[in-house]
């Protein structure tokens, strides 16, 4: 098993694009097995989005809002954050500007050692520095573990909704949280 020690949380850069496409593909083939197709899932190839990726870091402005995980040289984990997108409703309660988490994945071989928390940590911190007060996400409704992870982070759940995901029918879940400082403490105390 990986010592935890020995990952590093940096800034996301464009020689990461093929890892972090790597690291998406191996986690949806890891944690969406019987929510989205079997079909879906073996088509997914890391060449194919390693051109999104190294897209996404180019046209990212502010670098503490795309981390990843380094371990030895090897990205094992990815988060970014930004602006809530519009398509995502305010509940009303928000503590001012809301920033939304658009990713979080880490190998599944790194699950369980803190990572995702560090990372989300890490991006959370940045979006709170750039004037950010709330924060959402979405999380396929029936991943199990992202659920849990959210909400032992606090995370209020709206009711889940209908979307579409590469051609497949599923549910995702908003996850809130109205002050950005309060998570912020969450994950300081997650990690230890």
């Amino acid at each position: 098993m990986p010592d935890p020690r020995d990952i590093r949380i940096r800034s996301a850069q464009s020689k990461d694009a093929s890892a972090i496409a790597r690291v998406q593909v191996e986690t949806w083939q890891d944690a969406y097995v019987g929510i989205l197709p079997d079909r879906v899932l073996l088509e997914l190839r890391a060449v194919r989005s390693a051109g999104l990726w190294s897209n996404a870091i180019a046209k990212n402005r502010n670098t503490d809002l795309f981390q990843v995980a380094d371990w030895n040289g090897e990205v094992v984990g990815f988060c970014q954050g930004g602006p809530r997108r519009q398509d995502i409703a305010a509940a009303g309660n928000e503590a001012g500007e809301i920033a939304e988490i658009y990713v979080l994945y880490v190998d599944p071989s790194f699950q369980g050692l803190g990572v995702g928390t560090a990372l989300m940590g890490r991006v959370v911190d940045g979006l709170s520095l750039a004037g950010f007060g709330a924060l959402v996400l979405t999380v396929l409704s029936e991943n199990r573990g992202g659920v849990a992870f959210y909400e032992r982070l606090g995370g209020s759940a709206d009711l889940p909704i209908d979307c579409r995901v590469m051609g497949a029918q599923v549910e995702e879940t908003v996850y809130r949280w109205a002050d950005i400082r309060a998570l912020q403490e969450r994950l300081a105390r997650a990690e230890g």
